[in-house]
């Protein structure tokens, strides 16, 4: 008596023989033999995290051959938990673990993952490479304001995002003052995302403003992230405390994430993912 694989075994090579009897090709034979569900993983948020999961995914995806996953373009930290709540990505990347406002619409997970230096960044044709805290307030001027080296300075601003003027704000109490004093004229540049920054500081000659390491090595932008005070703004100098300023990077996954993202998220953190973030200016979180 045949066994309940054999028969299955033989019917299935029954129905084959009938296919090919009636000219199906070898391609339509392919279509036909049972495809494994591929479980979406979808992937945006703050543009300081994007550029590094990119990355990792490219590996966690040659790893996992059958999960279909991309890194969508950024859309800030509050427009990826959004997105994850209205069930429109699985994973959002932030600067920030996920408010009571938003738990209270879904029970979000927040994880920590790594830090990163926050930086002043400028083109690296500017020919700046450092600045003093006062030589930065002085920067926020009216006027044609320059540079050390002569070039007209144009800052950019992050009025929208508390975060980041504070963070800006914190370097010394007279960049805190200039700041406030940029922030009320007409004008001046304003960033509402850090891609957004990071692409105006690219495109506008002389132009200087917050961003983060991670996202500047991570995505090989043409930018410089400078010297503070004599304080280089390393990875190194941000784990050993010389260098204060930084953001943590967070991923945030719904209540009840499908397996392909629970693996995402472990690989993340696993000793080879953070061997890939710490290459392109991650820390330890």
């Amino acid at each position: 008596m045949l066994t309940t694989t054999q028969q299955k075994s033989n019917a299935a090579a029954t129905t084959r023989r009938h296919l090919l009897k009636a000219g199906m090709t070898a391609a339509a034979l392919a279509a036909f033999r049972p495809v494994l569900a591929k479980e979406p993983l979808r992937i945006t948020g703050t543009g300081s995290g994007t550029g590094g999961l990119q990355i990792v995914l490219q590996a966690f995806v040659r790893a996992n051959p059958g999960v279909q996953a991309e890194v969508l373009p950024a859309i800030g930290s509050a427009g990826g938990i959004r997105a994850v709540i209205d069930g429109k990505i699985e994973v959002a990347v932030t600067n920030r673990a996920a408010n009571d406002k938003e738990l209270a619409l879904a029970a979000l997970q927040s994880v920590a993952y790594a830090r990163t230096p926050f930086v002043v960044a400028v083109h690296r044709d500017l020919g700046v490479v450092q600045l003093t805290h006062e030589q930065l307030a002085g920067l926020y001027g009216e006027g044609a304001v320059t540079f050390p080296n002569g070039r007209r300075a144009r800052p950019i601003l992050r009025l929208a995002d508390a975060t980041d003027t504070n963070i800006m704000k914190s370097i010394s109490p007279a960049v805190a003052r200039s700041i406030d004093a940029a922030s009320g004229r007409r004008g001046l540049l304003d960033a509402a995302t850090d891609s957004e920054a990071a692409d105006l500081i690219e495109r506008t000659p002389g132009a200087f403003g917050p961003s983060t390491l991670a996202l500047i090595e991570s995505e090989k932008r043409p930018l410089l992230a400078l010297a503070i005070d004599g304080v280089m703004p390393t990875t190194a100098n941000l784990a050993n405390g010389t260098w204060k300023l930084m953001k943590p990077l967070y991923l945030v996954t719904g209540p009840q994430p499908g397996a392909a993202t629970q693996r995402f998220v472990a690989f993340v953190r696993s000793a080879e993912g953070r061997r890939m973030l710490a290459a392109v200016g991650h820390a330890e979180p």
